[in-house]
């Protein structure tokens, strides 16, 4: 599995995670995720003139929607969304770290919910996806986003990473990429 590109291991855990019963496959992608949730919940600045929860709320709801417990799927997306775009606007590093886990935490809500769920103001109107689309599946998509976020990178396509080796670590990512490969399986 050392010599396997970025690709490949993604089809290769977009293929483990087809076999899998849809809960444990959402259950599976929950603890890829958890670990960035602690950036995104220390993050309680007011993005908005009527916040519905608070970004710490909306991560805790997170959690419990992980344990089964039942809450407002709407809102806790809607802020994570709401973070995942002012925060993506800014030129740190840092912020975009935490855009990034916002988007993927809301990513992973949705396949939950198994259904659109409302988005901040700045998505309405949009069908604009809250993770990119260069992978094969939802799932792997939140995945290939995961391994930039992971190694502390802004998102970039793994093929334009290579033709920018100086300001993109694809190795980086994808030895993060390998790791959730370990996770995802066992």
């Amino acid at each position: 599995m050392t010599d396997t590109t970025y690709s490949e291991l993604l089809e290769t855990i977009d293929e483990f995670a087809a076999k899998l019963d849809p809960h444990e496959r959402v259950r599976r992608l929950h603890r890829l995720v958890a670990p960035l949730l602690d950036r995104v919940e220390r993050e309680d600045e007011e993005l908005s003139d009527e916040p519905v929860l608070s970004t710490p709320d909306a991560v805790r709801g997170i959690r419990k929607a992980a344990t089964g417990e039942p809450i407002d799927l709407d809102a806790v997306h809607e802020q994570l969304t709401e973070v995942g775009m002012c925060y993506s606007e800014d030129q740190d590093l840092e912020r975009h770290v935490v855009s990034q886990s916002a988007f993927a935490a809301a990513a992973w809500l949705r396949l939950l919910a198994g259904r659109k769920l409302r988005t901040s103001s700045y998505l309405e109107g949009d069908d604009e996806d809250l993770v990119p689309r260069f992978a094969p599946s939802a799932f792997t998509g939140i995945v290939d986003l995961l391994a930039w976020t992971r190694s502390d990178q802004v998102y970039i396509h793994w093929e334009d990473a290579l033709t920018y080796p100086e300001e993109f670590d694809l190795p980086a990512a994808t030895h993060e990429l390998r790791t959730m490969h370990r996770e995802i399986t066992t």
